[in-house]
């Protein structure tokens, strides 16, 4: 009767046993699947932040997470502008005249001090045989011509416009251009649009030449013109002047000559009224 009972008990023992290493193994697999689910949260999460930080590394260099940052370069010396005048013209920048020499005072030499002749003897008439002696006259003092006094007088240009020619890079085209501009200032040095400037010569202008009024071009100023000679640096003479609507003169003529320099592909002509 007790071999039985422990027959049976070990029997209840050997059915437990299987049943109890499912529910581990069961277990450990529930385990591992929570772990991989935390695991793979975990790495949606940093992939964004990777993401970001990789961004930022590009865009600033020199953002502290960035392992290699660039190495700081001595800043390069800047070469120091030439002799030749360059202007800036932009939409609103508006190039400074300058003022044109005029010709020195000529002082009026003074005349020399004109002597006055010597008194001469004036004979009297002789009166019954009796001749008398000569008469003088009251004054025996020379008299001179009074001095002028010296005065300074300036000469004026014939024409109510001078202009002063500055051979430079085009600023806004680059060397792939080739023109002729410039502005045209007044007696209180404002910009004067509607003046008309006459260009001919060679080509592509031609003797007939090409007219327009100043302030077609505002990119050089208010009074701003342009002639444009080609897409490269010219080669040629050309003549400026500028005209009334009538077409008189109103300044010399100016002589334009272009060599075919890039660095010299615009001819920047300024024109001062001097009276």
């Amino acid at each position: 009767m007790a071999k039985s009972r422990i027959r049976l008990f070990n029997q209840a023992r050997q059915s437990e046993a299987p049943v109890d290493a499912q529910a581990d193994e069961a277990t450990v697999v529930k385990d591992r699947t929570q772990l991989f689910n935390q695991l793979t949260l975990l790495l949606l999460v940093l992939t964004p932040i990777v993401l970001i930080c990789y961004l930022a590394i590009l865009l600033f260099p020199a953002f502290p997470l960035n392992p290699l940052p660039p190495i700081a370069l001595e800043p390069t010396p800047v070469p120091q502008p030439t002799g030749t005048p360059t202007a800036t013209p932009t939409a609103t920048a508006t190039a400074r005249p300058t003022n044109t020499p005029t010709a020195m005072p000529t002082s009026t030499a003074t005349p020399a001090e004109t002597p006055t002749e010597p008194p001469t003897n004036t004979p009297e008439p002789t009166v019954a045989g009796r001749r008398t002696g000569p008469t003088l006259p009251p004054s025996l003092t020379p008299s001179s011509t009074p001095t002028p006094i010296v005065t300074l007088s300036v000469t004026k240009s014939p024409f109510n416009y001078t202009a002063e020619v500055i051979y430079q890079r085009a600023q806004l085209y680059g060397t792939n251009w080739a023109g002729v501009a410039g502005l045209v200032f007044g007696l209180d040095r404002k910009h004067q649009p509607n003046i008309i400037l006459r260009l001919w010569g060679d080509d592509p202008v031609g003797a007939d030449g090409r007219t327009l009024p100043s302030g077609t071009a505002i990119q050089y100023g208010p009074s701003g013109w342009e002639f444009t000679l080609g897409d490269k640096p010219a080669f040629g003479k050309w003549n400026l002047q500028l005209l009334t609507d009538d077409g008189q003169p109103l300044s010399p003529v100016i002589e334009i000559e272009m060599k075919g320099d890039p660095r010299e592909n615009l001819a920047y002509v300024i024109f001062n009224q001097n009276h």
